[in-house]
């Protein structure tokens, strides 16, 4: 009884190489991708939020907020 090593050799264990074509596009894919990320954050960036204005006392004062205080910076706790 002799064991023949082609009959024991699955298909799915055979390495084949990748087709150039899927890599090509994947590169392809990517590039694209990486523009139109780079054009929704060219157009959004007009819409991002600054920050607002500090609010002058006598609104504040209209509004019934307590005055402005001072700002203690991060470093500069006592």
């Amino acid at each position: 009884m002799t064991l023949e090593v082609k009959d024991r050799i699955r298909p799915h264990h055979l390495r084949v190489a990748p087709p150039r074509v899927g890599l090509v596009q994947r590169m392809f894919a990517v590039i694209a991708t990486i523009q139109a990320n780079r054009q929704l954050a060219r157009a959004a960036r007009r819409y991002k939020s600054r920050g607002s204005p500090p609010i002058p006392p006598y609104l504040r004062h209209d509004l019934g907020l307590p005055p402005e205080s001072e700002q203690i910076g991060h470093w500069d706790y006592r």
